[in-house]
């Protein structure tokens, strides 16, 4: 199979290389916002003439080679901005950059649809929601995944108040890939409570690809893509920079950021980049009393260099996260009267007061990443983009039992390299795309106290194709995929596991289509098949794992997950109204899922609720909606919902774990401008969940919790100082101090979720940072 998948490679680089004719000329240029400075990465540029286009790479780079002399209407696209439409005379190899003005409408979580990315389309049937760096400022949250809570059919899984990790249409952990700078992040995400190990003021953009996509980004994709890329190197010579500062009630959290960057005429193609960030928070509260031992301590740092030009461009990013957090002890109990009596006592038994002390139970973790990435232009075949990625990450886990006599009871090092050539070819004919291979060597190994999973390491490797075909309104695209994998389990005499190697090799396709049916209107479907072998943890994992207080059991006899999703979206983008439905249904054999045990189990260190991994043939369907209406110049009203329907089809009962239904409403008011005060607004919105009753019958410790709604608030605005534009914005979550738990959080059967929390952030430009 593997002989096939190389065939259908080389083939089509060699196809690649067809001449586009004699005596012609190439038109190149750069996308980019006018108000962030940012590379626009999805933007089609096309030439009406001809009828040929191409679309922006990640650094909002274009190319369209092959044509020949004479005047012709370059037109430049892309959802959220203004269509700009210009005229050329191309007599010779030219260059042309689009400047982007953003629309007057914007959404809050701007949905667009993903034309070229990473894929090399000119238009895909998927949709990808785009945080920009303005969205990221003004909700900037305390994790990671509560910057994507707002995204249509996002939702977290949470462990305590500082845990939190994306759920993307009911699947997250390895179903779900996170790109951090263009590398997969690794870092044990399998967990429940490991969420990703980022820096959440690194982000300049976030895209979130719902759906299947196996075809580019290899098995494990089923569920969704989440990228996220860091601010694009200066290109204009000087040294600037920004401080940002925010601030927290609930748990008296206090956060900065500074970022540095700069470039030099000494060195023309010479570009760097500076940040350092660092947060600490004690305990947080609910509304009726603290959650002890729930503070935190990160610090985070990163740093690139980085040469482009016309033709050629390197950069070598590096970044280091860590963090030292604590986890709630009434979670860790010693035997079976006292978690029956911390279930249904329903808060902590003893009232905590606020304290900054990390205590055990608590997590040591860290994260580093080096990654080189580059491209070259080669006339008349393409554009030619390696990224070689390094990654190192250690979690260590600490119990609150004597026994562990300070040492870690988890101690994992995760050790990743990792490497992806692509190439975007030049149109033949009406056909251009994308080719590529990538590969990734593993190395896991646990030197803790007690045994959780056995050390292992493994091999992957992959091929594909990515082909689009554009005709007027119609756009068709379709790809293929072959991955394999090899992972060793290494021997372990405690749980009598021998030497043992499981091997996996499967094909992945991706077929879709774009239809412009009308003004303002467009339908995009997509078919997809993924395929995701069990992980290490699902094989083997027999223990306690700390972070999220349960006992795990694996089980060595599972097989590969296979999924075969089908998905259509409408899109509708006028002037007043906007907004999109998609509807989805996820076919899943041989489903791994963690299944609540009735019976807790003992341990020398407590007890603890049982969870086992069993696999299921299940259905996931549903829809994402959203939309926004701009009623008047100074009042726009947005919403979204999202309903996710789980059913295990091999018991013929609902699938555990499943997001409630949601429903968000947001009401923004422009305020206008008045002396030094620039673009203010205020914001006043609320989240509503409904209770989650579709759970199956006595198989879990408590039943779901009550639906619950949250109301939060905010204001804004640019302030002019001495000529610098300082950004500030102070927001209300949870205003009204609900008393709410949420059915996918860890917790739920000990304590409530967080209660008011207000949040201060300014940011100060230090020169022209843009």
């Amino acid at each position: 199979m593997m002989q096939h998948a190389m065939t259908i490679l080389c083939c089509a680089l060699i196809a690649c290389t067809v001449s586009a004719g004699a005596n012609s000329v190439s038109l190149r240029g750069t996308v980019t916002a006018a108000d962030t400075r940012l590379a626009l990465e999805g933007a089609t540029i096309y030439i009406v003439e001809l009828q040929r286009g191409t679309t922006s790479d990640a650094q909002g780079a274009y190319a369209i080679d092959g044509i020949r002399p004479g005047s012709y209407t370059v037109i430049c696209t892309m959802l959220g901005y203004s269509t700009r439409r210009n005229s050329v005379s191309l007599t010779a190899d030219a260059r042309h950059a689009f400047v982007m003005e953003p629309e007057a409408i914007t959404m809050s979580g701007v949905t667009v649809t993903e034309q070229g990315g990473k894929s090399g389309y000119a238009a895909s049937n998927q949709s990808i929601v785009m945080l920009s760096p303005l969205e990221l400022s003004r909700h900037r949250g305390q994790t990671l995944g509560q910057l994507l809570e707002n995204i249509p059919g996002v939702t977290l899984l949470q462990t305590g108040p500082a845990i939190a990790k994306p759920v993307v249409r009911g699947l997250h952990s390895q179903r779900i890939l996170v790109l951090n700078a263009g590398v997969p992040q690794e870092g044990q995400q399998w967990g429940g409570e490991h969420a990703p190990e980022i820096d959440p003021f690194a982000p300049a953009q976030i895209q979130v690809l719902k759906g299947v996509a196996g075809v580019e980004y290899g098995a494990g994709a089923i569920g969704g893509v989440i990228s996220i890329e860091p601010r694009r190197l200066r290109e204009s010579t000087g040294i600037a920079g920004e401080l940002t500062l925010n601030g927290f009630s609930n748990n008296r959290q206090g956060s900065g950021s500074l970022i540095l960057e700069g470039a030099h005429e000494f060195l023309p193609g010479v570009s760097w980049r500076l940040q350092g960030s660092m947060r600490r928070a004690g305990n947080s509260q609910t509304p009726s009393y603290w959650i002890g031992n729930s503070g935190f301590f990160e610090r985070d740092a990163s740093a690139a260099i980085g040469y482009s030009d016309e033709r050629f461009g390197t950069e070598l990013y590096m970044s280091r996260f860590s963090t030292e957090l604590g986890i709630y002890k009434g979670s860790h109990l010693g035997n079976l009267d006292d978690l029956l009596r911390a279930i249904s006592y329903g808060r902590p038994p003893a009232d905590d007061d606020f304290s900054y002390a990390i205590d055990a139970p608590r997590q040591d973790i860290s994260h580093d990443l080096w990654s080189v990435r580059s491209y070259y232009v080669m006339p008349r075949i393409g554009r030619f983009e390696v990224q070689y990625g390094w990654q190192s990450n250690h979690r260590q886990e600490y119990d609150a039992h004597k026994r562990s006599r300070g040492l870690p009871n988890v101690d994992l090092t995760l050790t990743t390299y990792s490497v992806d050539v692509k190439l975007r070819h030049e149109p033949v004919g009406d056909v251009f795309g994308t080719v590529g291979v990538s590969g990734m060597r593993q190395g896991n190994v646990d030197v803790g106290l007690s045994f959780l999973i056995p050390n292992f390491r493994s091999y992957k490797g992959g091929a594909y194709v990515l082909e689009n075909w554009s005709a007027g309104a119609l756009t068709l695209n379709a790809g293929t995929r072959y991955d394999h994998q090899w992972t060793t389990v290494y021997p372990n005499a405690v749980r009598g596991i021998a030497e043992t190697v499981h091997e996996h090799g499967k094909l992945s396709g991706a077929l879709g289509a774009i239809f412009e049916f009308a003004r303002q209107w467009t339908l995009g479907v997509n078919l997809g098949t993924a395929w995701r072998a069990p992980g290490v943890n699902e094989l083997y994992s027999y223990g306690v794992h700390h972070g999220t207080a349960q006992f795990e059991i694996g089980d060595a006899r599972l097989r590969t997950e296979r999924s075969l999703g089908v998905d259509a979206t409408v899109k509708y983008a006028g002037d007043v109204v906007r907004g999109e439905v998609s509807v989805y249904n996820n076919v899943m054999n041989d489903f791994i899922y963690l299944h609540p045990s009735p019976q807790p189990t003992l341990t020398l260190r407590g007890i603890f609720p049982t969870f086992v991994y069993r696999q299921a043939d299940v259905v996931l369907r549903g829809f994402d909606a959203s939309f926004e209406v701009q009623l008047t110049e100074r009042y726009r009203m947005e919403g979204s919902a999202s309903v996710v329907r789980g059913e295990n089809t091999s018991a013929r009962e609902p699938l555990v774990q499943m997001p409630a239904d949601r429903l968000r409403i947001n009401n923004h008011f422009h305020i206008g401008s008045a002396g030094p005060v620039h673009d203010a607004y205020a914001e006043f919105g609320g989240t509503f969940v409904r209770r989650q009753d579709r759970v199956p019958t006595n198989v879990d410790y408590l039943d779901p919790p009550a639906g619950y709604a949250v109301v939060e608030a905010s204001a804004g605005t640019e302030l002019v100082v001495g000529g610098a534009v300082v950004r500030t914005n102070i927001a209300v979550k949870n205003l009204f101090n609900a008393s709410y738990r949420d059915y996918l959080s860890r917790f739920r059967y000990f304590i409530d979720e967080t209660g008011r929390n207000i949040i201060l952030r300014v940011q100060i430009p230090i020169g022209d940072f843009k």
